[in-house]
């Protein structure tokens, strides 16, 4: 039997044995526990090939030791974030963002067509307005001349 054929007998085997298999979300996720089941199945036929000749190669603290190093990783690789998760937040937020710039920024070219059409429409008022003030001067000191010629 070839190494990738006991590598699925080993893996099936060990999705048989623990019913159907954990559906992890996530490449280090499925990693892991090809890693876990993959040194639990080998310290298994360690085992169960030299008997008590296993125990002589690989003594019992060392099993439980690895067992136990074993069991620590994969709380800790079941306890670390759902990074995918948070990234599609991050993204989604950011997309959002970018959406909010656009109407911002499409309001704000509204306002500069308006604002440039209001500049344009006041321009001849405030041309009148000045015309005014210099019509108004002019009245103003023309009246003041003939007062100040008869004193």
């Amino acid at each position: 039997m070839g190494d990738m054929e006991q590598d699925d007998d080993v893996v099936g085997a060990e999705k048989s044995r623990n019913g159907p298999p954990q559906e992890h979300k996530g490449i280090v996720h499925s990693a892991t526990d090809l890693f876990l089941s993959s040194t639990r199945a080998l310290m298994e036929q360690v085992a169960q090939a030299g008997g008590a000749g296993a125990h002589a190669v690989m003594p019992e603290p060392v099993l439980t030791s690895a067992i136990h190093m074993l069991e620590t990783m994969r709380t800790a690789v079941e306890s670390a974030p759902q990074v995918g998760a948070e990234l599609d937040i991050v993204l989604k937020e950011i997309h959002a963002k970018r959406l909010t710039i656009q109407a911002i920024t499409a309001e704000l070219a509204v306002l500069n067509d308006q604002l440039e059409i209001l500049e344009r429409s006041l321009a001849p008022l405030q041309a009148w307005s000045a015309q005014w003030s210099k019509v108004q001067h002019t009245l103003l000191h023309s009246l003041d001349r003939p007062s100040e010629e008869q004193g």
